[in-house]
């Protein structure tokens, strides 16, 4: 255990991860827009949200600003996409959307910091690139994979392309006064 907790702000933001882990997977799950789902997420937001405060105050592995904390600001990108459209969906008529993409992302994140902080304990540091963040991209690769075979959304309204064929049929030159 005193390899994972170097300090009390390591504790918390263990205890926030795992919190923002079962509630991020519960709410995924969930039926959508129940009171239920909007509870849970509320969870997973506020757990979110103390995990990224105190990622950013964990020095540990390269004890400075490294790329795990590249991976924290996207994932503070990734929340905002699915929090802030929400604010404006009275005005963003493709908000649900938007909420869809960024907090899918943003749980997909989840996972893959999950599978560096796992695997970077268990491989020599040579390898961290190869190891760690080969299967956190695979993770993000699956999420992705996933979110798009079960994107709920109808395709947007796009006009019908015409074959050329079909233009040409149709086409009246304009007259000239």
């Amino acid at each position: 255990m005193q390899m994972i907790m170097h300090s009390p702000v390591s504790a918390v933001h263990v205890a926030a991860a795992l919190t923002a882990m079962v509630s991020g997977t519960r709410v995924i799950f969930s039926t959508k827009g129940t009171r239920s789902h909007r509870l849970i997420g509320r969870i997973y937001v506020l757990s979110m949200i103390v995990l990224l405060l105190t990622a950013f105050q964990i020095y540990y592995l390269f004890g400075r600003f490294c790329i795990i904390h590249w991976g924290a600001v996207g994932s503070i990108v990734a929340l905002l996409i699915g929090l802030v459209p929400m604010a404006f969906r009275s005005v963003l008529s493709t908000w649900l959307r938007w909420h869809y993409v960024g907090m899918g992302a943003s749980v997909t994140g989840l996972y893959a910091a999950f599978v560096v902080e796992s695997t970077y304990r268990f491989f020599p540091p040579e390898w961290f690139w190869y190891v760690t963040i080969g299967c956190a991209n695979s993770v993000f690769v699956v999420g992705a994979v996933v979110l798009y075979r079960h994107w709920p959304f109808p395709p947007l309204a796009r006009p019908r392309p015409t074959s050329a064929r079909a233009f040409l049929a149709n086409y009246r030159p304009q007259q000239l006064h």
